[in-house]
């Protein structure tokens, strides 16, 4: 901690307002940030336009890593996922944006069906400010103050996968992950009256560290009708402070389902459900932190547009139904996303172009609090 006070004598005085704090009249956050943080899910820009609905079955999604066999080029992709969020609470309104890169990857084939890849996802985004004011007793006197904790920090998804394509009709696929990752909060105290009393600045970090397997499989049962299955089993996921293991949780299991149906030239549609164990971490929670399980429902459609160059241009379109995995009550923070994109070739097949956009609203039943919130996505995949 460092300190600036003017007067020496304070010190201890200002120290022990700093732990116990003051009353909260107003305060700035996100509720997709609760917790650990917003799920990130480090799908690839194609997905995001479906809000996720090919995600089971997408080979530049590392969720399913059965869905790399049989991949005969290497492909490289990169992407980057800004979102801009507006929470209001009663009349008040709050606008915070967050940077994001959610997602690097290659896949590269071998022989007999075989392919290897290796990635780098978002997992949970934790970044936002608090702000409160209130009041701190100094040597008998009341004295305003104001607090600001700002959050900054994520968790990544590292993950080495290998995918089988068996025969042209059915995929199998083993991947291993490490997460890890670290959040950093800092927290100040100013004071009304600065030539009296000086501000006190406090920082902590704690980092993660945890692993995985995930397996997968995918079917096509008949023509133009496919199927995909995947599961995560999570391992030991530990918080540190300094080195020293403070708390060890899991990483969450994960089981994903989902159904495609290509029967129509040039069309796609998918629906998917996934359900995830978010209750694994909360041996690592704070007490004010409540981690719940969540079931998700996707539903989206590609469909082959105007061509460019005698290639056609991909357009994307879907919706979703998720419940975020942190709160600071028993209740679940509700999110529902819409969302569309569009993919466009370039350099004939050597490479391509992906933009999504999202729409997602967000609530915390039994408070007035709502988020409203736009995600934009860019992909580039070059195929050498």
């Amino acid at each position: 901690m460092m300190r600036t006070p003017v007067h020496l004598r304070y010190t201890l005085a200002i120290t022990a307002a700093l732990l116990t704090g003051g009353s909260s009249v107003d305060a700035q956050g996100s509720l997709g940030a609760l917790g650990f943080g917003y799920p990130v899910n480090g799908v690839s820009t194609r997905t995001a336009g479906t809000v996720g609905a090919l995600a089971e079955f997408d080979a530049l999604t590392p969720i399913n890593p059965s869905s790399i066999g049989g991949i005969s080029r290497t492909v490289l992709s990169v992407q980057t996922e800004p979102e801009y969020r507006t929470l209001t609470i009663g009349g008040v309104r709050e606008k915070t944006a967050s940077q994001r890169v959610p997602l690097l990857m290659v896949v590269l084939p071998a022989r007999h069906g075989v392919a290897v890849s290796f990635s780098a996802r978002g997992f949970l985004d934790r970044s936002y400010t608090t702000s409160t004011t209130g009041s701190a007793v100094l040597d008998g006197a009341t004295v305003p103050t104001t607090d600001k904790l700002e959050m900054r920090g994520a968790i990544g998804d590292l993950r080495g996968a290998v995918g089988w394509q068996i025969v042209p009709r059915v995929r199998v696929g083993l991947g291993g992950h490490i997460f890890t990752g670290e959040h950093q909060a800092t927290r100040q105290r100013s004071f009304a009256d600065t030539l009296l009393f000086g501000g006190t600045l406090d920082t902590s970090k704690v980092t993660y560290f945890g692993t995985a397997l995930s397996f997968g499989g995918e079917a096509q049962l008949i023509k133009g009708l496919a199927v995909a299955l995947s599961y995560r089993m999570g391992n030991d996921f530990d918080a540190r402070i300094r080195d020293t293991t403070r708390a060890t949780g899991a990483v969450p299991a994960r089981l994903g389902a989902a159904v495609r149906y290509d029967g129509i030239p040039g069309a796609v549609f998918s629906v998917g459900y996934e359900q995830v164990r978010w209750s694994d971490m909360q041996p690592m929670a704070s007490s004010r932190t409540t981690a719940s399980d969540a079931a998700n429902y996707f539903g989206g459609a590609e469909i082959a547009g105007p061509r460019v160059r005698g290639y056609p241009m991909m357009l994307r379109v879907g919706y979703a139904r998720n419940a975020l995995p942190f709160s600071n009550s028993a209740q679940v923070v509700q999110e529902s996303r819409l969302g569309g994109g569009v993919g466009m070739p370039i350099a004939r097949d050597a490479a391509s172009i992906d933009f999504s956009l999202q729409r997602a609203n967000r609530s915390l039943a039994g408070t007035t609090a709502t988020e409203r919130a736009w995600l934009l996505g860019l992909g580039v995949q070059i195929r050498p």
